[in-house]
């Protein structure tokens, strides 16, 4: 177990060996949820990088607006 402080302004640090095992990239965008046990934290997939994946359901473009508005909803 690895343990981080908290700053003023709310910020911790993740321990390098918890980055590196979840994949925790430089400027990553993390979600946090609520879980039983505490809180889990999570990288967010850039969905830029599945616009390809995604074109069966419709222009790229479109879907990721569609999505960026959704997450931008969930994340209020």
């Amino acid at each position: 177990m690895a343990y981080s402080k908290g700053t003023k302004k709310g910020q911790i640090t993740i321990p390098s060996f918890v980055r590196e095992e979840h994949g925790f990239q430089e400027r990553v965008i993390v979600a946090f949820k609520n879980a039983r046990e505490g809180v889990m934290i999570e990288p967010v997939l850039d969905i830029t990088e599945s616009a390809g994946r995604l074109s069966k359901f419709g222009a790229a473009d479109e879907v990721i607006r569609d999505l960026l508005r959704s997450r931008e909803r969930e994340f209020r």
